[in-house]
């Protein structure tokens, strides 16, 4: 029986066979060297129960015992695990069921509400879409604004027309134009209805156009407020370049980096120093803005400033 390869069926069978012809000790020394495929834990104590049983082995029984316990533990766990993934699967199955209906619903409610549109309405959206009028379609949404008809706005969005771009260098859209003008109705009911605030951005312009409420909207809803343009402006550094005080004092109040710096490195102070707006200045050195900061050029905004900004830094040099 040296290096025999057996299954555990056909060694339990040798066994059986055999032990009504030799003795244990007998079957032991022609059987030891054998070997038999275990593949699982039910081979190994179908084996060991073999061996215990033709060879007189009684040590094997605590052996088995612990083999046969582990085996149980297993199969339980092995139905509770098919238990849970049938409970998943099932969980699944209702969850995607759920959603088709709440699709099949929002469809019906969307279709609802667009028969309960005008007619004129849907056309006039028709004709805008496929329109480069920007001012139209402007003034498009600033009518539905007036008219407080939020459903309206919403198809509008929905439509996407509000992504028209204005045929200038900057692109700008329909809720960058309404942040721009000031718009604040029309700014509020484009973002409930899910425009993008950050894409642009609309607070940029309202902060270049020194639009304070447009401004203090957008950052209570969470609007960027260190978002930056092609060239590095953030809505601070533009507010100071362009002399808008009380849009940069709510901007500082909302928390915005008054160090940020432009591509050239310019800071706010730096910025308003340069243009010579000198209440911008003082608001911004009171808040503790850096004096210190340095262009990519390496000056400072005293080296920009002329006039009466010059002096006041001078005087805050000397303090």
């Amino acid at each position: 029986m040296n290096f025999a390869n057996l299954t555990p069926e056909d060694f339990s069978s040798l066994l059986t066979q055999s032990s009504s012809v030799i003795s244990a000790r007998q079957l032991y020394t022609c059987t030891r060297n054998a070997n038999i495929s275990i593949n699982n834990l039910q081979d190994a104590i179908s084996t060991l129960k073999s061996v215990q049983k033709y060879m007189k082995m009684r040590i094997l029984e605590g052996i088995i015992s612990i083999l046969e316990q582990l085996l149980k533990d297993q199969s339980i766990s092995t139905n509770q695990i098919e238990k849970h993934q049938a409970n998943l699967d099932q969980i699944q199955k209702e969850k995607e069921n759920n959603e088709k209906e709440i699709q099949t619903l929002h469809s019906q409610h969307k279709e609802k509400e667009e028969n309960d549109l005008p007619k004129e309405f849907l056309s006039k959206i028709s004709k805008l879409k496929n329109s480069r009028d920007f001012i139209e379609i402007y003034k498009f949404f600033e009518e539905i604004s007036e008219k407080g008809n939020q459903k309206m706005m919403q198809k509008a969005c929905d439509e996407e027309l509000w992504k028209k771009q204005k045929d200038n260098y900057f692109g700008t859209n329909v809720l960058h134009e309404a942040s721009s003008k000031g718009n604040l109705r029309l700014v509020k009911s484009l973002i409930e209805c899910g425009c993008d605030k950050e894409g642009g951005t609309p607070l940029y312009w309202a902060s270049r156009q020194g639009k304070l409420e447009v401004v203090k909207y957008l950052t209570s809803v969470g609007a960027n407020k260190e978002a930056k343009d092609d060239d590095g402006y953030t809505s601070l550094i533009l507010a100071s370049y362009f002399d808008k005080l009380e849009v940069v004092k709510c901007l500082i109040s909302a928390g915005a980096n008054k160090e940020a710096k432009n591509n050239e490195g310019f800071t706010p102070l730096i910025k308003a120093s340069e243009y010579g707006h000198l209440e911008v200045v003082k608001y911004l050195i009171s808040v503790g803005a850096n004096k210190s900061a340095k262009t990519n050029e390496g000056k400072t905004a005293l080296d920009y400033s002329k006039g009466e900004v010059r002096k006041y830094l001078l005087s805050t040099a000397r303090k």
